[in-house]
């Protein structure tokens, strides 16, 4: 089950029908049910199996704020202050997931990197020694490619590099891709150089 918070974007209305039609997953769409549905009419996307859910109006706000102020508990988060939070559709799909409401929440479409992942990196904290990084896919006409951390680290070690290219390699495996991992930098057959060529060479 993936929590989609971007509904307001046509693309992801038009991927979340496409999932749905295809049997692949569930999905839950973050938004005014009215809203979404005259632009799935507008579009023709049949939205008939996706799960709407209107964040600032849901059934589940009151527990998600309770379990936020607990999880920020260390930061001294109040209950005024989370419920605020919780209007952003990021936080709240967040604390769907953390919650076990939904599997894992898809973003960045339509918001920054940082808006994207702040929440998470929040709300889920993950454990000191893990490298948070992303992962995105490249459909193309013949192949998908997934490319690892091209917008959290922005200047990795060595090591981390190596961490990335393992988690964006489970990653790849996990959506039924044959992981083949190569390090890309900025210099292209030796045109640069430096201690950033060096790390991936």
């Amino acid at each position: 089950h993936i929590v989609l918070p971007e509904g307001v974007d046509k693309r992801i209305l038009q991927a979340a029908a496409e999932v749905t039609m295809r049997g692949l997953g569930h999905v839950t769409i973050l938004g005014e049910y009215e809203q979404l549905q005259a632009e799935a009419n507008k579009l023709g996307i049949d939205l008939s199996r996706c799960n709407v859910l209107d964040h600032k109006n849901s059934p589940r706000l009151e527990k998600y704020v309770q379990e936020l102020c607990e999880a920020r508990k260390h930061k001294g988060l109040m209950a005024d202050v989370a419920r605020d939070m919780l209007m952003d559709v990021n936080y709240f799909a967040t604390m769907m997931v953390y919650c076990g409401d939904a599997d894992g929440m898809v973003s960045g479409a339509i918001h920054t990197t940082a808006n994207t992942v702040r929440p998470a990196l929040q709300v889920l904290r993950p454990s000191s020694d893990t490298v948070v990084s992303s992962v995105f896919f490249m459909l193309l006409p013949d192949k998908v490619l997934a490319y690892g951390d091209c917008a959290v680290n922005v200047d990795p070690s060595s090591e981390q590099l190596a961490q990335i290219a393992l988690s964006s390699a489970d990653t790849a495996a996990a959506f039924g891709l044959e992981p083949r991992v190569a390090m890309l930098s900025y210099s292209t057959f030796g045109s640069g150089g430096g201690p950033q060529v060096e790390k991936v060479t």
